[in-house]
């Protein structure tokens, strides 16, 4: 064999060898190439969960949120309507036909003794006098007709001495308050419904 056959082979043989490389390194960088792909897609699918999931919950949370605002809004509303109704009786309490028969089961229901006097309201004058008064005295406790009034829109207030018991259709109306509350809301239509 000749030196040029001997080169041409070493050649031959060497540019061989380069293109086997040349493939091996293509064929690896092609591996790499998917093996990143995948990765970035695995990466891309993980993060894209993540934030859908991330996204919903915080939806659940601000409706949550939005649900509890809103419910917080219709007590504070109903609550609103039943004080102005419970304000309204208490004025429209002092007209009815049987409010002298609330004042005389006050007068009854009173525990002081001795002179007691009784404050009134100044649209009370024509209603509750002295003799209405006398009417319910009894031997333990002596009802007067007080000089001043009260500025309630009605009932009374009972003094004797340093006691003094507020029977004001206002203080009433303030102690009973929360089952009154109660027994109004009852007759409120929730959310929804319809009469």
């Amino acid at each position: 064999m000749s030196l040029q056959a001997i080169l041409a082979k070493i050649d031959n043989d060497a540019n061989k060898q380069a293109d086997d490389i040349i493939q091996s390194a293509r064929d690896e960088q092609k591996e790499a190439l998917h093996v990143v792909k995948s990765r970035i897609k695995e990466r891309h699918h993980r993060d894209a969960e993540r934030i859908r999931n991330k996204t919903e919950a915080n939806a659940r949370q601000m409706r949550s949120h939005v649900r509890r605002e809103m419910e917080k809004a219709l007590l504070s509303h109903r609550r609103k309507i039943v004080d102005r109704v419970i304000s309204d009786s208490v004025k429209k309490v002092a007209s009815v036909p049987d409010y002298l028969d609330l004042m005389s089961t006050l007068l009854k229901g009173c525990d002081l003794q001795g002179t007691v006097e009784i404050v009134i309201c100044a649209n009370d004058t024509d209603r509750i006098t002295s003799d209405f008064l006398k009417k319910h005295s009894t031997g333990k406790r002596q009802f007067v007709l007080a000089e001043e009034n009260h500025t309630d829109h009605g009932g009374i207030l009972m003094r004797s001495g340093a006691i003094s018991l507020n029977a004001t259709l206002s203080m009433i109306s303030e102690l009973n308050h929360d089952s009154m509350v109660m027994e109004l809301s009852r007759l409120l239509p929730l959310e929804g419904q319809v009469e």
